[in-house]
This record gives C-alpha cells, sequence and structure tokens, in this order.
C-alpha cells in the first residue's frame, strides 16, 4: 500500500475483507457488528477507504472490495492469523487473549519482525522440535503455580 492506513482504517479492511468472503461483498451493518463500533463510524471509515480506492460503496449500500483493497485486506489478516496462531500455539495463550494482542501487534510491528514471527513459529512447531515446546509449556504453567 503507498499510503500507510491507520490501525483503525486497517481494522476495517480487514472486517471488510474478512466479511465479505467469495463475493467480495459487505453490508456496513455486518462490520458495525463485528467491531463494534456505530454505523456512523463504519460510513466514515468506508469514506476514507474508498477514497484510497480500496472499496467502493454505494450509497446505502453494500461496500465492495476493490482488486488493491483484497490485496491488502489479505495481508492484513495473514498478519492477524500469524500472530495469534503464534500466541495461541507456540506462547499458549488463552485464544481470546490472543485474538486481542494479536489485533493490536499487527499494526505494531515491522514486516521484517512478522516474518521472523512467522519462521519462529515453523521452527517451533516442526514435528522434531513439539515435544520441546511441549516442555516448555510445563515448565511455565508450573511457575505459575
Amino acid at each position: 500500500m503507498q499510503n500507510r492506513l491507520s490501525s483503525s482504517l486497517e481494522d476495517y479492511l480487514e472486517a471488510a475483507y474478512t466479511l465479505a468472503g467469495a463475493t467480495g461483498q459487505v453490508k456496513p451493518c455486518a462490520i458495525s457488528r463485528l467491531l463494534r463500533v456505530s454505523k456512523p463510524s463504519v460510513n466514515a471509515a468506508m469514506k476514507a477507504l474508498a477514497a484510497r480506492g480500496l472499496l467502493s460503496q454505494e450509497r446505502y449500500g453494500a461496500v465492495s472490495l476493490s482488486p488493491a483493497g483484497r490485496k491488502a485486506g489479505a495481508e492484513i489478516a495473514a498478519r492477524h492469523a500469524l500472530l495469534k496462531d503464534f500466541f495461541v500455539e507456540v506462547l499458549a495463550m488463552p485464544a481470546a487473549l490472543a485474538e486481542r494482542d494479536a489485533c493490536r501487534a499487527e499494526h505494531a510491528l515491522s514486516p521484517e519482525a512478522l516474518g521472523r514471527v512467522g519462521a519462529l513459529a515453523l521452527f517451533l512447531k516442526a514435528p522434531g522440535r513439539r515435544a520441546l515446546l511441549q516442555a516448555a509449556r510445563k515448565a511455565l504453567a508450573g511457575r505459575k503455580a
């Protein structure tokens, strides 16, 4: 993306991408429900994203992602999924906390840091290292008790 989006706009675009699925279209009220924000907030965000060429919206109609919007939404969703998986599968965090923290971290980490987190996750989740990962989790759980 040539113009970096704010964390908030990335959240709106990710929600639109996730909800649009194969059709590439989503109703603003669905975004409002998913993000737990007001409909006027969604409309303002959709206008800002449309101004950047990431989507279009007919007046009072569904939002349609542009090819650039689908690409950017997919990138944001992939960052989120990578981090949530790392937090749950490697760090053994509860899913709800991992979801919340992934949403925050996806905006803050550089592409290099995200790549390294992904590589570390693959390394630690490899079949030969699963036992090591489980032993580390047990040790951590023992320290908490």
